[in-house]
Order: C-alpha cells, then structure tokens, then sequence
C-alpha cells in the first residue's frame, strides 16, 4: 500500500472516467462529478477517504455497498457503472450521476411538509424498501440527509443514497466492532441496543422521518446520544394530531410505525398501500387528470373512494353527481419498482336530471346522458351548456 494518496482534482483519471469537480462530502468519502472518456455519460464518482483505507472491514463495506446497488434494480436507487481500486488502495465507485437536494436540505428552509407530499414520499420511499427488503437487505441508516428529492426525474422523484452501512443478507457481519450503525434520532429502539436488526428498523427509522417532516421536530431528542437513547427506550412520542393538522389516518399510520414493538409495526408493502391511498385521497383528482395527460381509458382496476367534485353547470338548479364518485387506479401499481404514483382518472357518471332540465330538451335527455358516459366532464359540461342555450331560445 503506498503511503501518497492518489490526487483527484479535475482532470484527474480514475478508471474510465475524468474527474470535473468534487460535489459531496460524507463520513465515509468523497463524491465527484465525472464524465466517461469515451462515451457521453456523466457520473459520480464515490472515492473512500485517506483516513479510513487502513480501519478494518471500510474497505469492505465500500465494495459491498456497490454489490448492493448493482443487486436491486428499483428506479429509486442509483445504477452503479464501475467499481474498482486506486493505485492508493482506496476503493471507489462510478455510479449514476442525480441531481436534486437531500430532505434534510428542504426541511432547512421548509420546516414541515404539507400532508399531501408527506404521503406520497412515503409511499415512495416504502416502495423502495420493499423491494431492498424482499432480497433481505437492511439499509439501518435511514434519515433525510440519505433521501435525494428529484422531483423533476422521470424515473422516480427520490432516491434512496448512502448504502455504505446496510446488511446484505440474514448472515451478513459489517458492524465495526463496538460501534451501531446508524444515526441515534433516527434508529429504532432495537437498533439501539444492537438487538434483532431487521426490517422493522428501517420502517422504525421512516416513521420518525414522516414524524418530523409533519411537526418540525423529531419525536425525540437530546444534548447527548446517551439522552436520545433513554427516551427512545422509555417514552411514548407525543401525539401528532397536538402538533399538526395532517389527517388522522395519516398520523395513526406514522404512529404505528414507531411502535416499540417491531413486530406491531406495517410492513414496508402495507406503509406503502396506506400512503398511496391517502395521499390519492388529498390529492384533486381533476389535477392529477390534468397532469398526467392520459388519453386512453385505463384497464380495469382497484376503486379508492375519493371527496367527490361537483362541476358547474351554468343555469342550472342541482347537479346530479353521485356521492359515491370512484377514482380508477392501475393496480400494476401494488407491484415492486412502481416509478411514480399512478395517473388517476375520473369516470364520468353524472348526467343532467330531467326535472331540471326545460322540457323541450325531455326528448333528448335519453341520447344526451349516453353520449355524456362517453366522453370528458369537461365536454359533458359544454355540450350540457350548449342544449340549455338552444332550448331558451327556442
């Protein structure tokens, strides 16, 4: 092992890819921002610290870090190009280039998140890990600072970073000895007293995410790691219906996740459902039909009972829209390495009631509801609109 370490400041060479600029800083090493020499593919570059490449078992948690990442194919986790060794002897890893900020980044200058965007970012982060989980792996280090927002990423709107300290496999050994990974706000009461470490940390680990992201502060905290610890272990966190408006359903969610028991908690797949659903219920639907510029009538799917939309009808008296209004979802949704949440679009099932409509229009009724079934709200309510005129003026 030579005692000089390898210099990577721009242009430097480390494999097959050219060094830009450094971009990040962790506890472990340092990112870079690098171009391939000959393909037009931009990356990031992971290089493990100097101090570090002699401390026992780093060098293997770097390697398998990138074993991990080349292991799960989900879009919210970043694809690895390359993988090797500086003349140093530090390892590095070539990896797919996302730009974005961390949550740890929104929360400094937005304190809490509107329930609605707390919601689907848990059912995204949870479609994640029950992908990782399924392969029995743990990441053990969940907390903002590992969440990448990338909400313009066609792909997926977050990733899941920093894998350095996951368990791959039941058998797998790469805690240093006398140390717990993690970061202590953020570990389960069973992480903390390095006991029973499964996927039940990681869903413990998200809840206390979800509770700080909805009151502004995390359920528990201290001056000291000795003073977190004790009352993760001993105290129940304080209601989130005290320190937020977000819907009951959503709060009960995250409190049951921070259960102290791991084997009361929801599995990744059920966090992930429930989140979906709550945040498709606040969510308006007409927006999200917009959104998504979907044309096509989806195939049959699951129904989630959403607040039902009245539209306007100028002229007239009532609307007819039932009170058991349905939003259809593609149920390949509930399937592993969904890459967001799905479109939503809203069946039109309403139709002008004859009582209120002049009678000279009684004779059409028939035909005119028929075509409604057919087509937009937005277009039921101008052909609507349009029979209502021609009948004034006759």
């Amino acid at each position: 092992m030579t005692s000089e370490l390898t210099s990577l400041g721009p242009d430097a060479i480390v494999g097959s890819y050219r060094i830009v600029k450094e971009i990040g800083r962790g506890g472990m090493g340092s990112v870079y921002e690098a171009v391939h020499t000959v393909l037009p593919r931009r990356a990031a570059i992971k290089v493990m610290h100097g101090d570090l490449r002699r401390q026992p078992g780093m060098a293997t948690r770097m390697v398998q870090e990138a074993a991990i990442l080349e292991d799960v194919r989900h879009a919210g986790i970043v694809r690895v190009f390359e993988c090797n060794i500086l003349p140093d002897q530090r390892p590095w890893i070539a990896m797919e280039l996302v730009l974005g900020e961390t949550l740890a980044q929104r929360l400094q200058y937005q304190s809490t998140l509107p329930a609605a965007d707390l919601a689907k970012l848990l059912s995204e982060i949870a479609d994640i890990l029950a992908a990782v989980h399924a392969r029995g792996i743990i990441h053990r280090d969940l907390k903002p600072d590992n969440l990448l927002l990338t909400p313009s990423d066609p792909y997926f709107p977050v990733r899941l970073i920093d894998w350095g300290v996951a368990r791959l496999g039941p058998m797998g050994r790469l805690t240093l000895d006398g140390l717990t990974p993690g970061t202590p706000i953020y570990m389960s009461p069973e992480q903390a007293t390095g006991k029973n470490i499964a996927a039940p940390c990681d869903i413990y680990s998200l809840g206390v995410i979800a509770y700080e992201a909805l009151a502004g502060h995390p359920p528990f905290d201290g001056r000291t790691l000795a003073e977190v610890v004790c009352k993760n272990l001993s105290r129940e966190p304080a209601p989130l219906r005290d320190c937020t408006t977000a819907p009951r359903e959503l709060c009960e969610l995250v409190h049951r996740m921070l259960d102290k028991d791991p084997a009361v908690r929801p599995g990744a797949i059920e966090v992930r459902q429930i989140a979906r659903a709550i945040a498709i219920e606040l969510t308006s639907a007409y927006a999200e039909f917009e959104l998504s510029g979907v044309e096509a009538e989806p195939e049959p799917a699951s129904v989630v009972p959403v607040r039902p939309r009245v539209p306007h009808i100028p002229h007239m008296a009532h609307s007819a829209m039932p009170s058991d209004e349905v939003v259809i979802v593609d149920p390949d949704s509930l399937e592993f390495g969904v890459t967001e949440m799905v479109p939503i679009v809203r069946k039109p099932r309403w139709t002008p009631e004859i009582g209120h409509v002049p009678s000279s229009l009684a004779e059409q009724s028939n035909a005119t509801s028929t075509r409604a079934q057919a087509i937009t709200p937005k277009a039921s309510r101008d052909q609507v609109s349009g029979e209502i005129t021609l009948a004034k003026r006759r």
